[in-house]
């Protein structure tokens, strides 16, 4: 046990006077011998070893001193004594030793305790923290459970489309089912000024300003703007503004948002709601776009595989802008074999697959002799990709494997040989370096 330190001077003097004390008492005890140097049990070095375990090397040797000083008045003609002080001397430094080794692990271990109750203090002030951040966030996802898949799945299954009117009503209705959106509108812009409501909720005005300081700042500088991007926030009544762009960069439409719930107005949740409406009136503005080409062309009927090629690289290209703009990465799983029966069998098993879901994409392309299957997982990372990854790897292994046996009963040999069958190969990628796939299977 480490002591409370004191001065030196005041060691000192409680030291001497202990010792003082210890000479009068032994002069009462036995006048010739106070300090009992001559009795079978040698009181001196017990005096010598309490002080210095008590309080040092520095005090046992003062005390050491004080009895060698009083000794030379009454041991005057005791020769031995001399001896006996040299030899209680050595004591008095090995007794040091040992309180300073001692004193030295006793701070050690008390610098070490120190130490474990602060990182333990800190620790619990984290879990602390941690656990009313998890608890916060767990509030947000039971009340806000909706992805973004999700969400625009929910859109696009509204098939309403045709119009930007129809495009934006089902934009509004989703995001106040999902993101509690009170009050917002989309608005047509064209020359950098609000033209058209497309469709309005909640206690929106009949006619926006352009003026408005959150709107202006949005359209001119063509990207999101929230309340707190304004110095000036009583220039505004909103509280979000999302633009939208064509392909020359301009802005041709914005969603207007006024009121949100408090628990609703995260990074998280404007996040979502940016992406899903630019994905959506990208997803009008295509249709819009296929219709006319469609009505140039006479080709009302029903899309044949180059348009739907095309489709497909059109959503690459939307969720690679997304990616840049949001970093919200979207995969693309591909299968290519160059045999026609494994091809089919592929063809047949991926048309009906329950994996899929609304968002999800697949083609099939022939590129020269070889056949290329692509599947497009929109806002999915490679993480929440690998469950569904594993599970047609399997069945595609499954297929592979089934196929082989049943060619060789046929007696289709020919089809076997290294040059005419070759297994699958399948991987997936980020739509980022969809090109490099296609230039990969020589399809560019």
């Amino acid at each position: 046990m480490t002591l409370e330190r004191k001065s030196p001077l005041i060691q000192a003097f409680e030291v001497i006077a202990i010792t003082i004390i210890i000479n009068i008492i032994g002069y009462f005890v036995d006048a010739k011998d106070p300090l009992l140097i001559h009795y079978n049990f040698s009181f001196l070095i017990l005096w010598l070893a309490i002080i210095t375990l008590f309080y040092g090397l520095t005090m046992g040797l003062i005390m050491w001193i004080v009895f060698a000083i009083v000794s030379s008045f009454l041991y005057i003609d005791d020769n031995i004594f001399i001896f006996t002080l040299l030899e209680n001397l050595f004591f008095v430094f090995l007794f040091g030793l040992f309180f300073s080794n001692l004193h030295n692990e006793a701070n050690k271990f008390k610098i070490k305790t120190q130490y474990l109750q602060l990182r333990l203090k800190e620790l619990t002030n984290a879990f602390f923290t941690l656990k009313i951040s998890h608890d916060k966030l767990e509030s947000i996802y039971i009340i806000q459970p909706a992805s973004i898949r999700f969400v625009i799945s929910e859109i696009l299954e509204a098939t309403e489309h045709n119009t930007p009117k129809q495009s934006a009503e089902n934009t509004l209705k989703i995001l106040k089912k999902f993101f509690g959106v009170n009050s917002a509108s989309i608005y047509r812009v064209k020359r950098n000024l609000l033209r058209q409501e497309f469709a309005s909720i909640g206690d929106m005005e009949e006619k926006i300003s352009s003026s408005d300081k959150l709107i202006y700042e949005s359209i001119i500088q063509k990207r999101a703007m929230y309340l707190d991007n304004l110095d000036d926030k009583e220039q505004t009544e909103y509280i979000y503004a999302v633009p939208f762009l064509d392909k020359r960069d301009s802005v041709v439409a914005i969603l207007i948002i006024k009121d949100i719930p408090f628990l609703f107005y995260n990074k998280d949740t404007i996040l979502k709601i940016s992406v899903s409406f630019n994905y959506i009136w990208t997803e009008y503005k295509k249709r819009a776009s296929l219709k006319k080409i469609e009505e140039k062309k006479n080709l009302l009927s029903s899309k044949n595989s180059k348009q739907d090629i095309i489709d497909f690289k059109i959503e690459v290209e939307r969720l690679t802008n997304i990616l840049d703009g949001y970093n919200i990465d979207s995969r693309i799983y591909s299968i290519y074999t160059k045999n026609k029966y494994l091809n089919k069998e592929i063809k047949d098993f991926l048309y009906q697959n329950e994996l899929f879901e609304i968002l999800d994409q697949y083609i099939s392309i022939k590129c020269g002799n070889n056949y290329i299957h692509l599947i497009l997982f929109p806002f999915v990372s490679l993480p929440s990709l690998h469950a569904t990854a594993k599970s047609l790897d399997e069945e595609l292994d499954e297929i592979e494997g089934r196929l082989r046996v049943e060619m060789l009963e046929d007696g289709l040999k020919y089809h076997l040989s290294s040059k005419n069958f070759e297994g699958l190969r399948k991987k997936h990628i980020s739509v980022k370096t969809f090109h490099n796939l296609l230039q990969e299977y020589s399809c560019v």
